[in-house]
Order: C-alpha cells, then sequence, then structure tokens
C-alpha cells in the first residue's frame, strides 16, 4: 500500500465490509483453482464494494489492492495497513458518559482505556448486577445514550443490530409516550457480545436506524 497521502475516510463499518469481502475472495482461493469461479467471486465482491462504498478516483486505488492478496497473511497486513484510513468511534471519556447517563446514580462505566475506537460502530456496554446494558451511538454528530434491560438468556437468532446469525439475548427499553405518565417498550434480540455485534456491522446506516426506532 503506498504512503498515506489523503486522510482518513472509511467509517468501521467500510472497515468491516471489506474484512467480509476479503475472506470471501481468500476462502474461495483455499477452495478451489477454477479460475472462472474466482474470477466470478472477484466480481460479487467488487460489485458489493462499489454499491456500498462512494470512493474518489484516488480511494479507490487503495481499496482495489484487496484484490492482490492471495493468502491469509498477506489480507491481515492488508487489513493492517487500512486501518489508517478508518474514521474511530467518536473519543468519549469518563466525564462524558456520566454526563449523557445523569439520571444513573451509580453508573456501572466500561474499560475505556481497553477498547479500540477504530473497531467499534458503537460503543455498548452490560452492567450484570442490574441487568443493564449502555449503549452510546453517534448521530448527526452528536453522541446518543440509550440504555435498557438486557436478558440473561440467550438463543441462537438473528441480531437486530448487524442482521446476523448469532448468541443474541433480549433487549428492551423504554421512551416515555406522548401522553404524561405513559411510556412504550421495545424489546429486539440482539447480539450477547456487542464486540462481535461490532465486527459484524457492515451498514452504520442501518445500525442507526435501528437505535432510531427504538428511541423514537
Amino acid at each position: 500500500m503506498e504512503k498515506q497521502t489523503i486522510q482518513a475516510f472509511l467509517t468501521v463499518a467500510n472497515y468491516h465490509l471489506l474484512e467480509q469481502q476479503m475472506n470471501k475472495i481468500l476462502q474461495t482461493l483455499a477452495t478451489t483453482k477454477d479460475k472462472n469461479v474466482i474470477l466470478a467471486v472477484r466480481g460479487i465482491v467488487d460489485s458489493e464494494i462499489t454499491a456500498k462504498l462512494a470512493l474518489s478516483a484516488e480511494e479507490a486505488q487503495l481499496i482495489e489492492q484487496l484484490f492482490n492478496v492471495r493468502d491469509r497473511a498477506q489480507g491481515e497486513e492488508y487489513l493492517e495497513q487500512l486501518k489508517s484510513y478508518v474514521l474511530p468511534f467518536k473519543a468519549v471519556t469518563t466525564s462524558t458518559l456520566k454526563n449523557l447517563f445523569k439520571k444513573e446514580k451509580k453508573l456501572k462505566l466500561p474499560k475505556l482505556e481497553e477498547i479500540d475506537f477504530q473497531q467499534i460502530c458503537y460503543l455498548a456496554w452490560d452492567d450484570p448486577g442490574t441487568h443493564r446494558k449502555y449503549v452510546v451511538i453517534e448521530q448527526n454528530e452528536q453522541l446518543k445514550a440509550i440504555k435498557g434491560t438486557f436478558s440473561n438468556e440467550t438463543i441462537k437468532g438473528i441480531c437486530a443490530i448487524c442482521n446476523r446469525l448469532s448468541d443474541v439475548a433480549l433487549f428492551t427499553t423504554s421512551v416515555k409516550g406522548q401522553v404524561v405518565g405513559t411510556f412504550t417498550n421495545y424489546s429486539n434480540y440482539i447480539c450477547a457480545d456487542s464486540q462481535k455485534c461490532n465486527q459484524h456491522v457492515t451498514d452504520l446506516e442501518k445500525t442507526k436506524a435501528f437505535f432510531e426506532r427504538i428511541t423514537q
């Protein structure tokens, strides 16, 4: 990959999309030597990327290097270099989180120093003692806080956030209704492991749309 001369332009979800598409190519190379099959898969990958990413000519040249990857080691090197072009999740501090969840008297905070903000589309953590899940997502350049109850029981199912088959649990949020004193509950199955869920997100707009639906 060329020395970086352009600014970061990939969202975390874009990065995960590219990783997913690269894995398709590597899996094909590992299972067949049929040139027609390999060309067909590369064509599908190219279409997926073109449909979901709006790239300048210079950015497209960087992404096209994905098609030169021949093995896992080369793929890992490519992804590592690509990280410098990823726009990280908006930086947060413990003070930021306390301000976002002002009404929480005993807010359990995540270990921010252990989080790679270039690998998450949204920030989420659990408080097992209260069965609560806290979520922070960026919408319209502002951080938005969401909290709800999170079940201990997991099942195999489709996550409402990343739309992948995973171990999911019921996440219930409560939103004030139009009539004073009334509330509307929204229950959805989402990944039990928010870190893995983040790695599965390849379309940030769908993720944002989900959180908008449960906070309206």
